[in-house]
């Protein structure tokens, strides 16, 4: 199975800033205990002129000048070394100096003085918990996909609520080929938050994908369409329909009237083929529409089968022209239902009226037809629907398909018509 590459998030080294530094003109060296709710954290203080500096580059950061604002805390770190900077000051020195070099996508220096910051055990929680988070983004735009989702989930234990954060733990478990992990993490987002947005859907569709499991990556390809217009999936779901269990050869028109719906006809076989089938369901008319969007769209009429392409379209023009000819007397007579001869005389009639263009009588006959005893009720039933659907009438196209969505051979084939009647287009 083909893998979905994953819509990866767009991981900002941009962070908010909370730091909590002293005034240094407000507070005595002796003061700037660490606070009470980082109790493991050791005791320290922070000199004023220390602080003062560090309030400088928060300063210049918050103007836009985050090189000058990096610069100026590695002064100060440099102008620290005797004697010696206490924890709190080495810290935030640290912390800052990662935050700015995360800012300027400097993202390995950054990640290492993150974790600097966090070996010295010395920041309150809330710095603590902002730093696991940016060191989640930072790692996995690193590559670094094991440490990115360790941090992650480090975050996320300490409650951080971070929508990136949860989106860095989902796609770099995918990335490390956990399709399982990635998959219960999507799911278990998807129950909380009500939804998945469309990236975290496709990236759900691919896990299911990797994993072969047909059933759930159906079942999102199929919302994806849905509620998204993602019309790319539309080939790879038609190419499913005929591997359905319990697939009839006799269905497979109704396969090919949805690739020429949706204009995934790309081969000269494709439009020879819905004619000779269309030809041979008694429906001269629709054979020789097919060849001629064939013959419209540069697909046919050349090469070495030219000729045999261009005598298959005369012969239909010449077998709807007859076939015209004895409709306008079925048209003419009341619908017989009461045996399944009858019936399916009825329902074909309708059908070529269809297809030669008197789509109203057509359409009544089919309708009444359903009402007997077909030999095959449900692909009646979807082929009235996509004759409804040619007719314009989208609605009540859909309303048939609907009521073949969960039909054991025709389901998958059915829902994709309905997705064809009703799904919003990308763009």
């Amino acid at each position: 199975m083909k893998k979905l590459l994953p819509a990866l998030p767009a991981v900002s080294a941009v962070v908010l800033l909370a730091v909590a530094l002293p005034a240094a003109a407000q507070q005595p060296p002796a003061a700037a205990a660490a606070p009470a709710s980082a109790a493991s954290a050791p005791a320290f203080t922070v000199r004023p002129e220390v602080g003062k500096a560090l309030n400088e580059a928060v300063d210049l950061f918050r103007a836009g000048k985050v090189a000058e604002a990096k610069a100026k805390v590695e002064q100060t770190q440099a102008a620290t070394l005797q004697p010696p900077p206490q924890p709190a000051e080495l810290t935030v020195m640290h912390r800052l100096r990662g935050l700015f070099a995360l800012q300027l996508e400097q993202t390995a220096e950054g990640v290492q003085q993150l974790e600097a910051a966090l070996a010295i055990n010395a920041q309150p929680p809330a710095d603590t918990l902002s730093s696991k988070e940016a060191l989640a983004r930072g790692n996995f735009n690193l590559k670094a996909y094991p440490k990115a989702a360790d941090w992650a989930r480090q975050a996320i234990a300490e409650g951080s609520k971070s929508a990136a954060v949860q989106s860095v733990l989902v796609r770099a478990t995918y990335l490390q080929n956990d399709y399982a992990g990635a998959a219960k993490l999507l799911e278990a987002q998807a129950q909380r938050d009500g939804k998945l947005g469309v990236d975290d859907l496709r990236l759900l569709a691919s896990a299911y994908g990797q994993l072969k499991d047909d059933a759930n990556y159906v079942r999102l390809i199929e919302q994806l369409l849905r509620e998204h217009g993602r019309t790319e999936y539309w080939p790879d779901l038609v190419s499913r329909v005929q591997r359905m269990p319990n697939w009839q050869p006799r269905f497979d028109i109704d396969a090919y009237r949805l690739r020429l719906q949706l204009d995934l006809m790309e081969e000269a076989d494709d439009y020879l083929v819905l004619a000779d089938l269309a030809a041979r369901a008694g429906l001269p008319a629709e054979a020789q529409k097919v060849l001629e969007a064939g013959f419209a769209k540069g697909l046919l009429g050349k090469g070495p089968k030219a000729g045999e392409q261009e005598k298959f379209r005369a012969a239909m023009v010449k077998a709807a022209n007859d076939d015209r000819a004895t409709l306008t007397a079925a048209a003419a007579r009341p619908p017989a239902v009461g045996d399944a001869r009858a019936a399916a005389g009825t329902f074909n009639t309708g059908a070529a009226l269809v297809s030669a263009g008197q789509t109203e009588r057509g359409l009544e006959l089919m309708k009444a037809a359903l009402a007997g005893p077909l030999a095959d009720p449900a692909q009646a039933r979807l082929q009235y629907g996509e004759a409804l659907l040619r007719a314009g009438r989208n609605a009540e196209a859909a309303e048939q398909f609907k009521l073949l969505a969960d039909h054991p051979s025709l389901g998958l084939l059915a829902r994709l018509w309905q997705l064809a009647a009703t799904a919003p287009r990308k763009g």
